[in-house]
């Protein structure tokens, strides 16, 4: 069916762990007495399907660390997520579940959401669950529209070729482009971390309220704590944007990009954040996007995600007043 992703992800190693309980007598699991027990991420969004593997921190009553404690596992709802031997925890159906570990007197806890591996476009159209700007928008002149030929040819499977689909973002002329600040536009897991091109690093973020999404943003110099699979709520700052050698980029893709279907960040952003733009001066997110068609209609050259050479007659940005 058309608009019908799958996210197509693997398995992930999950580096878990939330602060431990009060200390009780008379411990849960075998092994010694526990001052302190601890997993990290206490949140994690993820598809049906997906891994994740514990890792513990403890301490005994001394304050040492204990390597490998003997815990005694449950989870709030078996339907949405099992714990297996060695602290695999398996994403099984829709929803969210809080998986308790306990051991020598110490309690610790996460929470798992888990969404559907798939979404139908087609029947439910474009998921409005982005709820922040993800940049300081006061210091940015101009955004690219989708399907420009703005940076290089940015596609997914579907088939569509050289055109942009993604989002720059090219801050004012007066903006120190390393001071521009940079939001998580959703609450949600940091599922991949990478270096990016010329600057900065590539973070990409599953929406705790639909995982399949991937939203990826470019060039961000992140925050310090802000590691792989770190939880950050929606409007958290997570960096700056890395370089005036650049412009910052977003784009965001039911299901990943090799796989799945890239959709507008005007399209899933919340009608609260496309507020912040009617203040600029945009009338309609139609305004941000150029189609398939108008597209098609105006072909650019391209070899690949080469740079554009080529920029045809429809116009590239989208200018902020």
């Amino acid at each position: 069916m058309k608009g019908y992703a799958s996210l197509g992800l693997p398995c992930v190693a999950l580096l878990a762990v939330a602060c431990g309980g009060s200390g009780g007598t008379g411990p849960t699991g075998t092994g010694p007495d526990l001052s302190y027990l601890a997993l990290f991420p206490d949140h994690f969004a993820g598809i049906v399907g997906s891994h994740v593997t514990l890792q513990i921190t403890a301490r005994d009553r001394s304050g040492v660390a204990v390597p490998d404690p003997t815990l005694t596992f449950s989870v709030s709802d078996p339907s949405v997520a099992r714990v297996e031997n060695g602290g695999l925890v398996v994403a099984l159906g829709a929803g969210s579940a809080t998986v308790s570990a306990s051991a020598g007197g110490q309690d610790a806890e996460m929470t798992v959401y888990v969404g559907d591996s798939t979404y139908d476009l087609e029947a439910l159209g474009p998921p409005r669950v982005l709820s922040a700007n993800y940049i300081d928008l006061s210091k940015i002149g101009r955004v690219s529209r989708f399907r420009s030929t703005v940076g290089h040819s940015y596609v997914d499977a579907s088939g569509e070729t050289c055109r942009s689909m993604k989002h720059y973002y090219e801050p004012k002329a007066a903006v120190d482009w390393t001071k521009v600040d940079v939001y998580a536009p959703t609450s949600g897991t940091i599922f991949h971390i990478a270096p990016d091109g010329i600057a900065g690093y590539r973070v990409l973020i599953t929406p705790r309220d639909l995982p399949v999404m991937q939203v990826q943003i470019f060039h961000v110099n992140l925050d310090s704590g802000l590691v792989l699979n770190s939880w950050v709520e929606a409007g958290h700052h997570i960096g700056t944007h890395a370089s005036s050698a650049t412009t910052s980029d977003i784009a965001t893709s039911i299901g990943g990009k090799e796989v799945g279907t890239l959709l507008s960040y005007f399209d899933v952003m919340t009608d609260s954040v496309f507020a912040e733009y009617q203040a600029r001066g945009v009338s309609t997110r139609q305004d941000a996007i150029i189609t398939k068609q108008e597209r098609d209609a105006d072909p650019v050259p391209c070899t690949g995600e080469d740079q554009f050479t080529v920029h045809g007659t429809l116009p590239d940005w989208l200018v902020l007043n």
